[in-house]
């Protein structure tokens, strides 16, 4: 399977350092996402939840999920490319 790295060859952490502040958007997201405990405390078993709001559970989990499987990918990447110039 061809993997969008391997046409692309640039990633998050090879990018030159810029004034963009994508990070430390994305760190001030994640702290608001304190939410998502409230959420998961009120939700009680066995609740009817509307259609709508199980299927934006079910968006965010997949969106953090694919963004944690990229994130180690990268850092596994980024690691045996240091190993293979030692």
């Amino acid at each position: 399977m061809i993997k969008l790295k391997d046409i692309v060859n640039e990633t998050h952490l090879s990018w030159p350092p810029t004034e963009d502040h994508e990070a430390t958007m994305a760190k001030g997201e994640l702290r608001d996402m304190k939410n998502a405990a409230i959420i998961y405390q009120k939700i009680q078993p066995n609740q009817q939840l509307p259609g709508w709001v199980s299927a934006y559970i079910t968006l965010a989990s997949d969106y953090m999920h694919s963004i944690a499987e990229y994130l180690v990918e990268e850092e596994a990447t980024l690691g045996q490319e240091q190993h293979n110039d030692e």
